[in-house]
């Protein structure tokens, strides 16, 4: 797994969106990315709804990506980015209540659970999670 970062975002997002079933692209956002060694997307990080205090975000990664090198290194970027670099006082996290891989992974970085939109899709709830600042710098990831 290869950290790409920023790169290939405009193809990162649209990647992101078939795999979220998300119908349009958000209007501003910012994408990170793990590519395997063919450089094809295993796993991308949409940045959205950019406000003072808050980002969201969203994870789409395709199955068995996430080694353990590779989930301390986009642990350490996404949170980086957002807490040191846009100052945001916390990342929250939108998930569709059927993607359960995607609900544990999250859940595994440190994400609480703050509530269900239920009907937020036709089809599916919609749960949103919350990471705050103060958790990633007292977290046993964190490069400090």
């Amino acid at each position: 797994m290869k950290f790409i970062g920023f790169e290939r975002e405009e193809e990162a997002e649209a990647w992101a969106r078939e795999r979220l079933e998300v119908g349009a692209a958000p209007t501003l956002f910012r994408t990170m990315s793990l590519v395997d060694d063919r450089d094809d997307f295993k796993c991308v990080v949409v940045f959205s709804n950019f406000a003072p205090r808050n980002v969201d975000l969203n994870i789409a990664g395709e199955p068995r990506w996430a080694t353990p090198k590779a989930t301390l290194r986009l642990f350490n970027e996404v949170f980086s980015y957002a807490f040191k670099m846009l100052r945001a006082a916390r990342v929250t996290a939108l998930v569709r209540g059927k993607n359960d891989v995607c609900k544990r992974f999250i859940e595994h970085l440190g994400f609480q659970l703050e509530g269900v939109m239920r009907g937020a899709f036709a089809d599916d709830d919609l749960h949103v999670y919350g990471f705050l600042a103060e958790d990633y710098h007292s977290h046993a990831w964190c490069r400090g």
